[in-house]
């Protein structure tokens, strides 16, 4: 099975309220950086200042069209400048390490985004939030924001929640509602669903009252909350939400510019919505627009980059142009290994469809090297009770069975089982998938009482889901069937589920 990745972003200088959050965390600047950092004290300083205040608009103005790397020397000069004026522990010195967290989180180069923030925090954690000199919620935010990224989810919720008592206590519900947002997010990635759902809700109705159901904040809630739901296996309920926001968008897509990151991040939706439709010709052409723009404003090294590589190979897997898949994937991976670093979950799906696709083209030792490196990553980073370890497993369990180890494969499938069961519950599509792809194991290595046990929990969960005309109840019904009839059991199969099921 193919794991869809996460889609990390980069983001201009924002306004809180008016700001965007494109699904990765996002890194916001200082949009009142100069204020008082460049108050001269004297004749001297005043011409220093001056230079440095041009420099700080050069480097911002860099930062918004993309120019990461001029604007990263810009601000590195300022820094330097501004040492030498106020010392390394002022409140500018802080404010000014942000915008350089900022830069390198847009870069996609985290690891420096996360030393930047921590200077930046320790600072404005000795200067105070009631200074009007740092905004130490926002630095705060920002660290949380790329520990996230880098996996560090427990860290994150702390810095978040850090910021978040911060806008509470200073009364900004713009700030606020976006914070809600972050801790949802990372809830939805620890896979802890109805906290993540809490949180949302926490966010929209602050949203609702503050902007209205059609502002991109709101509707981009909106959106997290479908998400939420379809991970939960909800689908009528994600189904509902994303109509929500898909009447908005319909109406006004959005986008800044015709060649900025985020008008790539239109295209890379807009290619994630044909491959829904099986349009792949469209798809790939949106990808490759967004592509182009990301090559060139973020560089090939980028998460965002990385994420349209892996969009592209999707296409190619799903026309079954498995050798083309396998080179994007690559690409996917060595920007990910660049950029999130190799220990991220975050490059965890492109360790798993890179295993798929090499499976498919009948490279089985490879695949497993890949999913191997995978389960390695999220057992270390999100824990083994996680539905994407579960899933790392599924699909060793899969490659087992295409070499007719079953034995491994009924192993594999059950790890992923247990966890299934005790993340998602019995219910989730997950869960009732890991007890088919158990009950096959068993079933191939003839054990047929073990298999009639797991096909029967199939059938049972959409039995009562959707009834006996459902199509898939149909095909887990004729499972359940021919493993009874293996068993050699002399009563009628109907009289017997009959009894079994009453």
């Amino acid at each position: 099975m193919l794991i869809a990745r996460r889609i990390p972003h980069a983001v201009a200088a924002l306004v809180f309220v008016a700001g965007f959050d494109f699904g990765g965390a996002s890194a916001y600047a200082d949009y009142n950086l100069t204020t008082n950092c460049l108050a001269a004290k004297n004749e001297e300083d005043s011409e220093k200042l001056a230079k440095i205040g041009e420099k700080t608009r050069l480097a911002k103005k860099d930062a918004d069209r993309g120019s990461y790397a001029f604007a990263l020397k810009r601000y590195q000069d300022v820094l330097a400048d501004l040492m030498q004026i106020h010392g390394p522990q002022h409140a500018c010195i802080a404010r000014y390490k942000n915008e350089i967290g900022v830069v390198y989180m847009n870069m996609g180069r985290y690891a420096r985004a996360r030393d930047a923030f921590v200077q930046a925090a320790d600072i404005a954690g000795k200067v105070g939030e009631n200074s009007d000199d740092v905004s130490v919620d926002l630095i705060y935010s920002n660290l949380g924001a790329v520990l996230g990224e880098q996996g560090s989810y427990e860290k994150a919720l702390e810095w978040h929640r850090k910021a978040l008592a911060v806008r509470e206590r200073q009364g900004n519900a713009g700030a606020t509602a976006q914070t809600c947002n972050d801790i949802a997010a990372l809830y939805d990635r620890q896979g802890n669903y109805g906290k993540a759902l809490d949180w949302y809700a926490r966010a929209m109705r602050i949203w609702e009252k503050e902007l209205g159901a059609k502002h991109p904040q709101t509707i981009m809630t909106y959106d997290g909350i479908a998400t939420v739901h379809e991970h939960m296996g909800q689908y009528e309920q994600a189904q509902e939400w994303r109509n929500r926001v898909s009447a908005v968008r319909e109406k006004d897509p959005g986008g800044k510019g015709s060649d900025g990151p985020e008008m790539a991040l239109t295209y890379h939706n807009a290619g994630a919505e044909y491959v829904k439709r099986g349009d792949y010709g469209n798809a790939l052409a949106s990808y490759e627009k967004a592509l182009a723009i990301e090559e060139k404003t973020l560089g090939k090294q980028h998460p965002s980059t990385a994420a349209t590589y892996s969009g592209i190979a999707g296409v190619y897997d799903r026309q079954a142009n498995y050798g083309k898949a396998a080179v994007w994937y690559e690409k996917a991976l060595l920007a990910d290994q660049k950029s999130v670093g190799a220990q991220s979950p975050a490059i965890a799906p492109t360790y798993n469809n890179l295993a798929v696709v090499y499976a498919k083209q009948g490279n089985d030792r490879k695949a497993l090297d890949y999913l191997r490196q995978a389960a390695a990553v999220l057992e270390k980073s999100v824990g083994r009770d996680h539905p994407d370890t579960a899933a790392t497993y599924t699909n060793i369990a899969w490659v087992y069975s295409r070499q007719h180890d079953y034995a491994q494969a009924a192993e594999w499938a059950r790890k992923a089982l247990v966890i299934n069961e005790k993340v998602l519950g019995a219910d989730h599509p997950s869960t009732v998938t890991a007890y088919n792809n158990v009950a096959m194991a068993y079933y191939r290595q003839k054990n047929y009482g073990q298999a009639l046990s797991e096909y029967l929990k199939a059938y049972r969960v959409y039995q009562a889901r959707f009834g006996e005309d459902n199509p898939q109840t149909k095909l887990f019904r004729a499972n359940v069937e021919n493993a009874y009839r293996q068993t050699r059991n002399p009563r009628p199969f109907t009289d017997w589920l009959a009894e079994f099921m009453g």
